[in-house]
């Protein structure tokens, strides 16, 4: 399945609230975990990328969750639908 369609089949399937929630994710915001697993749950490709930190000697590491070119079109495309 092209990209595209994942995306229109997951847009499909949101209830109003959540999909105003997502159309306030601006263009490089990193996706939070939910909207990222959701993607992937339909079959969008979602990068992540490891940050990692050094404090006093600790190293702190989270995994964030990139945006793919595809949804920032897409939601692009939603918003010039309102």
């Amino acid at each position: 399945m092209m990209q595209r369609e994942a995306l229109g089949e997951w847009w499909s399937s949101l209830d109003p609230a959540y999909r105003r929630h997502v159309l306030e994710i601006e263009p490089g915001d990193f996706l939070s975990e939910a909207v990222a697993l959701d993607l992937q749950l339909y079959g969008v490709h979602v990068p992540d990328v490891a940050v990692a930190w050094d404090v006093d000697g600790v190293v702190e590491r989270i995994v964030v969750h990139v945006q793919p070119r595809e949804f920032t079109d897409f939601l692009a495309g939603q918003r010039a639908l309102r």
